[in-house]
């Protein structure tokens, strides 16, 4: 968590130094908000390969990213969990005339939107997963309780979907208090919380229940697949259908982001949080081994 504050400090320093260069030397300018967030990604990869000893990680299998066997088994079973789930959720919607299923867009359209979906699925189901389970909740489960650990990092994960930053913000001199006055504005969301809070619940369980995946089998690949799953899903439902109205209801989601802050999408994540235990019942998961061996107590059979 340091290491993350220090990257944003530093790309709070240099961004706008980095946008008037830009503007100096590029002819087509890109925006304030493409350069912070590409600085920021950049610094943090940067700071990330200085500093693996400090942050205690060797190699790729510290991430979860350890050489198995079975792992694009668990990948698929993730993807095909998620997916199904995001199907059940539309036909809840199709039979309570919420969402109506038909083939809105050419043949061809339809597959290249899909083709797009499952690439930026893959990227972002692979990297977050990395990120956010085997950064952020591996290193919280080894300094905290699982509960406090599985708590902290949904409740991360969720909170960082709402920060927006605004895509309007510009420069036109060298401001070297700009950076700062940028980040302060992504926040701005925050200002009023409770629209916000269906949003934030759907997206801790999500991340809970990506959690739960990792800590039951030691490796992200089967965090990977749901992740990415869901993302796809998400991304071609209105490819093959559309919604009957612009409010979903509290059923799917009447505020931003729409279906995740619906109570009966809550249930059917709970519902692939069922599942995950069920698929992985007869595995003995790495990370409950290694917290039974610290608290000096026998590891149980999952």
């Amino acid at each position: 968590m340091k290491s993350l504050l220090l990257v944003l400090l530093l790309t709070v320093i240099i961004s706008p130094w980095a946008a008037f260069l830009a503007d100096s030397f590029l002819e087509s300018r890109p925006s304030f908000s493409h350069i912070f967030g590409r600085l920021f990604m950049i610094l943090g990869a940067a700071l990330f390969f200085i500093c693996r000893p400090l942050l205690k990680i060797e190699s790729l299998s510290q991430l979860g990213l350890k050489p198995a066997r079975q792992w694009h088994c668990d990948f698929a079973r993730g993807a095909l969990t998620a997916v199904a789930s995001v199907i059940i959720v539309g036909a809840l919607m199709s039979v309570l005339d919420v969402f109506t299923p038909f083939f809105r867009l050419s043949l061809s359209v339809a597959l290249e939107r899909s083709a797009k979906a499952l690439l930026t699925a893959l990227a972002v189901g692979v990297l977050e997963e990395i990120f956010f389970r085997g950064v952020i909740f591996k290193g919280l489960l080894e300094d905290l309780k699982p509960a406090a650990a599985f708590a902290l990092s949904s409740l991360f994960y969720s909170a960082i979907h709402f920060i927006k930053p605004a895509e309007e913000f510009s420069l036109t001199r060298i401001d070297p208090w700009a950076g700062a006055r940028y980040l302060v504005g992504a926040f701005g969301p925050f200002l009023d919380p409770l629209p916000l809070l269906p949003g934030l619940l759907g997206l801790f369980l999500i991340g809970m229940v990506l959690s739960y995946a990792f800590f039951r089998t030691g490796s992200l690949y089967l965090s990977m697949g749901l992740h990415a799953g869901w993302v796809f899903g998400l991304k071609t439902i209105r490819v093959y259908g559309d919604f009957r109205r612009e409010d979903l209801g509290w059923l799917f989601g009447s505020l931003e982001p729409k279906l995740v802050s619906g109570v009966a999408v809550w249930t059917v994540i709970l519902a692939v949080g069922l599942v995950i235990h069920w698929l992985t019942r007869n595995r003995l998961a790495p990370t409950e081994g290694r917290l039974a061996a610290k608290e000096g107590r026998r590891p149980t059979l999952n």
